[in-house]
């Protein structure tokens, strides 16, 4: 690991357990093994590195093999969506779940969770890619269920969209309070109970 890449994992890792205004460079500094100005080699500021660790995440979601597979693409000739929905949400379950078995990323979930109401670039970070994108991902996803008859003609897209995706918002919302550093059996749990909400919402929908 080089130094900007230590420079990186101390800081997030400060910013997600004391909160990002609370740490100054000097202590980053002191974490690495570094003087401060050394810092500047790297990174021109505190905030440098924190759109730093935005961006990680943001090509993450956007090039992930594994969330940006075939079998979770948002159209009508998917045949995973249309005939087996229950297992399209799995395989993306799947696919974030092994996002965060990685600690560096779970890390940036929590500060960007904690910390949106304290930061207005992690505030504008979280209604941006965690809140606006998947929603319209969910949106689009009943859309096309509705589009093709597999849920009744009645049902808003909008309205399911944000019943899906609040759920495991407040999960993960909760799991942040309450660790420090987020136990893998919590992560489990996690998971479990999404998959399980998940398909109750979709079946209380479907067309019988």
């Amino acid at each position: 690991m080089n130094t900007k890449e230590k420079i990186f994992d101390v800081s997030l890792d400060l910013f997600s357990k004391k909160g990002y205004d609370s740490v100054s460079l000097r202590e980053i500094a002191e974490e690495v093994g570094i003087k401060k100005s050394s810092i500047y080699s790297h990174y021109s500021s505190k905030e440098a590195i924190l759109m730093d660790i935005f961006d990680y995440l943001t090509n993450l979601l956007e090039y992930d093999e594994l969330l940006n597979s075939k079998d979770l693409d948002l159209n009508a000739d998917n045949e995973m969506l249309l005939e087996n929905p229950e297992r399209f949400y799995h395989k993306g379950s799947e696919a974030i779940k092994e996002m965060f078995s990685q600690e560096k990323n779970l890390k940036i979930w929590k500060l960007i969770f904690i910390q949106m109401h304290h930061n207005d670039a992690i505030r504008e970070f979280f209604q941006i890619e965690i809140l606006f994108k998947p929603l319209m991902f969910w949106e689009g996803f009943f859309t096309i269920l509705k589009e093709n008859q597999i849920i009744r003609p009645e049902s808003n897209p909008e309205l399911l969209a944000k019943e899906y995706y609040s759920f495991p918002i407040y999960l993960i919302l909760e799991i942040c309070v309450e660790y420090d550093d987020i136990p893998q059996s919590s992560l489990d749990d996690f998971f479990k109970q999404t998959e399980e909400h998940a398909n109750f919402l979709i079946d209380c929908v479907k067309v019988k």
